[in-house]
């Protein structure tokens, strides 16, 4: 119950922008979230200690949301000022984020459903907060579509686990998995894999967060604090259901890859900041997906704050890429340096798979160290370069990601095995590393597919 205080807070929030004068409603919804922020940090603090007990996905997700919450409408205070409803949206705000603080404690399926339901309707509200511009309530209007589809599916999950558990705790119901006829936990695990897809718009659902950059970008940033990475979530504290249905696994994998490749290649053509920041959103939650049905929970809990954080940021950033000039190009680094990454890292993959040291976390690690190797290229192209800072600051990102991914890896540990090991992990790899091989190269899309994407997500 304890674990409810940040969501109670964010819910006083709401009603103390409410009760405010409109210039000064987003301010004090603000400092009551930062107390909800600090309750959560407390609360994780406890539990890291041995105070408390409490899931360690709980704990992260309310301090991630509450966090990003309280900088949204810090941010919002300045960015809003000419608001024509400062009032409504900082309550909306303040309630989306006591309802997604409520999803990830909750363990009653009625309340958990409630929280679940209302926060996708509050987020397409939040779509739609400027309501005369009709282009605002078309995408608000797509994102309850996508809405409505994935929560009738997760409410069925629901429904149809608590029907055979015969309780109405998540927890019974997760672990009661092995007492579910065959058929009967395929479907539950398939619902809630299309649940976790409608929220964190994988294709064919990726049209609502295309849409959704109508928004203000508050709330684009606001998005990555438990909402757009929601479905995550969703299959983390389903993973003994999914673990046990290796078809679904199946299913998230290739949804995952598919969405992946997708978003990227959304994210590459898009002429417009935000909308290419929410194809490459796609992109990142096909990659969460991915490491859930490869079974690497620990990975995908990573993934879900360390992109959360980063996006949010660069949504809140975006502004400041306007300029009155243009800004020097970054040289990319050259086709022979990705060609010797790619190589590099299918070599490292298959050492490990050769001395056994391969697991669940095998391609969401390939792909990690790609990223930063070719960060550090790109950063010495960039500059002149200085190795021994270089070095360092290589050696501090692989510190930090190891350090967080261990962390996270004790607190969500490996539940079962993927049902694509060995030499079939390698494979998977290849398509994102020949995509990233094709961008240092510079090569063209075929025309019909550089339209497609660059009309993805824009359909009324």
């Amino acid at each position: 119950m304890i674990l409810l205080l940040p969501a109670l807070m964010a819910a006083l929030a709401a009603f103390a922008a409410m009760q405010a004068p409109a210039s000064l409603a987003i301010g004090r919804a603000a400092a009551s979230m930062g107390v909800a922020f600090a309750m959560s940090l407390a609360l994780a603090i406890a539990a890291g200690t041995g105070a408390i007990a409490a899931p360690g996905q709980s704990l992260a997700l309310l301090v991630l949301t509450s966090f990003v919450a309280t900088i949204v409408l810090a941010f919002s205070q300045r960015y809003l000022r000419a608001d024509h409803a400062p009032r409504r949206f900082a309550a909306m705000v303040s309630a989306l984020a006591a309802s997604v603080l409520a999803v990830v404690v909750l363990d009653n399926v009625i309340a958990f459903a409630a929280a679940w339901l209302l926060s996708g309707q509050l987020l397409a509200r939040l779509i739609g907060h400027v309501d005369g511009w009709a282009e605002a309530r078309a995408a608000a209007a797509r994102a309850r579509r996508a809405f409505l589809l994935g929560d009738a599916a997760l409410l069925t999950a629901l429904a149809l686990a608590a029907a055979h558990a015969g309780s109405l705790s998540l927890g019974v119901i997760v672990s009661a998995e092995t007492s579910f006829e065959p058929e009967v936990l395929i479907a539950i695990a398939a619902l809630v894999l299309v649940a976790a897809m409608a929220r964190s718009a994988l294709p064919p659902f990726e049209s609502w967060l295309i849409g959704s950059m109508t928004a203000p970008t508050p709330v684009s940033a606001l998005m990555h604090a438990g909402l757009v990475n929601a479905g995550g979530f969703l299959l983390i504290r389903f993973a003994p259901v999914i673990e046990a249905a290796p078809a679904v696994q199946l299913a998230a994998i290739i949804a995952g890859t598919i969405a992946a490749l997708w978003g990227t290649g959304i994210a590459l053509v898009r002429p417009d900041i935000k909308r290419a920041l929410a194809g490459s959103t796609v992109a990142q939650m096909g990659f969460m997906i991915l490491s859930c049905g490869l079974g690497a929970y620990g990975a995908a809990l990573w993934h879900l704050i360390a992109h959360g954080l980063f996006k949010a940021w660069l949504f809140l950033a975006s502004g400041s890429a306007i300029g009155t000039s243009s800004a020097p190009a970054l040289r990319r680094p050259d086709a022979t340096v990705a060609d010797a990454v790619a190589v590099l890292v299918l070599g490292l993959g298959g050492v490990m798979l050769w001395t056994g040291g391969a697991s669940a976390t095998l391609l969401p690690l390939m792909l990690a160290t790609a990223t930063g190797v070719m960060t550090l290229v790109s950063a010495a192209n960039a500059t002149t370069p200085r190795w021994p800072q270089l070095i360092g600051l290589g050696a501090l990102l692989a510190a930090g990601h190891t350090a967080g991914l261990l962390l996270i890896e004790r607190a969500v540990p490996q539940i079962g095995t993927a049902p694509v090991t060995g030499p079939l992990v390698l494979v998977l790899a290849l398509p994102f590393l020949i995509l990233w091989v094709w961008q240092a190269r510079r090569a063209t899309l075929p025309p019909s597919l550089y339209v497609r994407l660059l009309n993805a997500g824009l359909a009324a």
